[in-house]
């Protein structure tokens, strides 16, 4: 893991979704550590790591253990993590949840990918909560 990149751990079941996030999160300077096409397999990995990721990145709906699922066995383990949830899910019962869940940010797979590294590094540099509040 590089010192100076911010490194993430990111989950996804959409390879078709995935794979381009992965690509342009790397050309914009992140390191991504590791990309999962579910749940289990990111929270799996992390338990196995030395040192944890900056950021967690997460789909809400995938299989063997969805995000919510996802974010609160992640701070369950380690209560300082933020989790980011990215989705295409937009009602505000999936933004109450994953508050609940304790993600620190909700985006929506709708924004371009300039708006979702600038969420990112604003989590990261400012520990922000963002839900739908960042100025895009």
């Amino acid at each position: 893991m590089s010192a100076n990149k911010i490194t993430l751990a990111y989950a996804e079941d959409e390879r078709w979704f995935r794979e381009p996030m992965v690509e342009m999160l790397v050309e914009s300077g992140f390191d991504v550590i590791g990309a999962f096409s579910d749940g289990r397999e990111l929270l799996t990995f992390s338990e196995n790591c030395s040192t944890l990721p900056d950021l967690f990145l997460t789909d809400l709906r995938m299989p063997k253990l969805n995000g919510l699922e996802l974010t609160k066995e992640i701070l369950k383990k380690w209560p300082h993590a933020k989790v980011i949830v990215l989705t295409s899910e937009i009602e505000n019962f999936y933004i109450e949840e994953a508050k609940k869940a304790g993600a620190v940010c909700f985006l929506h797979k709708i924004i371009d990918y300039k708006n979702i590294k600038h969420a990112l590094l604003e989590v990261h540099q400012t520990g922000a909560t963002t839900f739908g509040k960042l100025n895009l």
